[in-house]
């Protein structure tokens, strides 16, 4: 499936055969999925979160998304279309004519770091992959360098209280530190979240997201380390695992809305842990409706035998 870049100046280019190099705004298409990326790497630009199957899941309610890098105990992170110790940001996308596409947003940060996030997509276009890398800029050494990823799901059509929330890792472990499926704050690397914290969840209601911290240790001067995030969204929540898990997503996270199968998530690849194991029995949207009418049903019953 062939990748394309849409904005005017690259339709433009392409309509001609031509290679074209677009700033950004960049608005990223695989034919099944759009995402839209700041100059800081973080989502909505041009007003495109991540639009799916049902529209975009990102967008609708508060744009509670975004990343941060610490070191040294200094943290720096972009939330919502806002930014706090970041220096300069730059994203570039390339179309290569007939071929594939290649995006990049580099960002430079006051604790010394370069990160550099550089897009593609995967999966047969269900998935964008994100490939990561903090360089440690300075002379010296950086330690306890930390990488953290906030979300905020809202699956249309039902958005918010409709939403079904699953996040799945082996263990904490390797270079993951801390998750929760609270998306509401800054992500700061340096802070751990309460709810839902470190454990595995499936399919829980509510209006909810995920939040995942990583740790990496100190970086020498010059050193730089390296890990993927995948994002994407499926027709069904078998789809979307199996994409997962075809790139061997060692946590993940995602949600569906209960009108619909079509759902949403991201995972992440490099972080020292084995491929996490999907959830096995877990129904699908339109099953989980019919379980709870069943459960009402049966509600309804006990009471009138009470009577």
């Amino acid at each position: 499936m062939r990748a394309v870049l849409k904005t005017l100046v690259a339709a433009t280019l392409l309509a001609i055969g031509a290679t074209a190099v677009q700033a950004a705004p960049a608005v990223l298409d695989t034919g099944s999925v759009r995402m839209g990326i700041s100059d800081f790497a973080g989502l909505g630009e041009a007003g495109v979160g991540l639009v799916g199957p049902t529209g975009d899941a990102i967008t609708p309610g508060c744009l509670c998304e975004g990343w941060g890098a610490s070191a040294g105990g200094s943290a720096g992170y972009t939330y919502g279309g806002s930014r706090t110790g970041m220096v300069s940001g730059t994203t570039t996308a390339t179309v290569l004519s007939g071929s594939s596409l290649a995006a990049a947003s580099v960002v430079s940060m006051s604790n010394g770091l370069e990160v550099t996030h550089t897009y593609s997509y995967a999966a047969g276009g269900l998935l964008f992959k994100v490939h990561v890398a903090m360089a440690n800029t300075t002379a010296g050494s950086l330690s306890d360098v930390r990488y953290a990823r906030t979300l905020d799901w809202d699956v249309p059509p039902g958005h918010f209280s409709d939403d079904f929330t699953t996040v799945r890792f082996s263990a904490l472990g390797g270079k993951l530190f801390s998750t929760s499926t609270n998306p509401f704050a800054v992500p700061d690397p340096l802070v751990t979240r309460t709810q839902d914290k470190d454990i595995n969840i499936t399919d829980t209601p509510g209006d909810k997201g995920s939040f995942f911290i990583f740790k990496f240790g100190d970086l020498a001067a010059g050193e730089k380390t390296e890990f993927d995030t995948y994002i994407g969204a499926a027709g069904t929540t078998k789809e979307l695992v199996d994409a997962l898990n075809g790139v061997g997503a060692e946590a993940y996270s995602y949600t569906f809305d209960n009108d619909t199968p079509a759902t949403y998530g991201y995972g992440f690849v490099g972080i020292g842990l084995p491929p996490v194991e999907p959830p096995t029995g877990v129904p699908e949207p339109g099953t989980l409706a019919l379980a709870s009418l069943a459960l009402l049903g049966m509600g309804g019953m006990r009471r009138r035998k009470s009577a």
